[in-house]
């Protein structure tokens, strides 16, 4: 059962003068299930290029959903069709899907790869997706908005750089380059929740389609 808050977001037990003037706050998104999610991908275009991995961590867990390709996948032709389907019911598990900049990459190069395959991507309104990007533009006047810059700002550790040999590599198979790949869309995960955390008191969450 979750605790009630009042509108300063506190408990009853600090701020029982709140609770006494019935000034409670009802958060719509309190019991709903919350994924962090990132993709990795072999380039930028989703006609000229696939998804290497992708990761969802949900919400308070230390778990991390993941699927990666394989080399024979790649070479057999059929690229990321598996992983693209595993992703899509993992998505169908949250209510709430997570990201960076995800609006411009992730969910977009996701849906694309999808109806290549011609499957079947969550529709409008099936779930709500919340970029912590936006929320970091108007929360912080930091020289660059990228994660990477946010997060070593904030002091959250765990952001990985990946050499650009490793990624081509794992472009065409290479299970150590792939692993390297997968380990850092991990903590890509793992740093994102954290960024949440940090910056949720300082927001408004909407319900906001994907």
């Amino acid at each position: 059962m979750i605790e009630p808050k009042c509108i300063h977001r506190h408990s009853i037990k600090s701020h029982p003068n709140c609770f006494k003037k019935g000034l409670i706050r009802y958060d719509w998104w309190e019991n709903k299930k919350i994924g962090f999610l990132d993709i990795e991908t072999s380039g930028l275009k989703a006609d000229f290029d696939f998804m290497l991995t992708w990761c969802i961590k949900p919400l308070g867990s230390d778990k991390i959903a993941y699927s990666i390709v394989t080399k024979k996948e790649i070479f057999d032709g059929v690229f990321d069709k598996r992983i693209v389907n595993e992703l899509l019911q993992e998505l169908r598990k949250y209510d709430i899907i997570v990201t960076y900049w995800g609006t411009g990459f992730d969910i977009p190069f996701s849906r694309a790869r999808a109806d290549f395959f011609k499957l079947d991507f969550p529709k409008f309104g099936e779930m709500c997706h919340w970029d912590l990007f936006f929320h970091v533009r108007r929360l912080y006047a930091t020289s660059r908005k990228s994660l990477e810059v946010i997060t070593k700002f904030l002091g959250i550790p765990g952001k990985t750089k990946l050499e650009y040999n490793v990624w081509f590599r794992a472009r065409f198979g290479d299970p150590k380059a792939i692993a390297e790949v997968l380990d850092h869309n991990k903590f890509d995960v793992i740093i994102l929740e954290k960024l949440y955390e940090r910056i949720k008191d300082y927001s408004k969450w909407i319900k906001r389609p994907m």
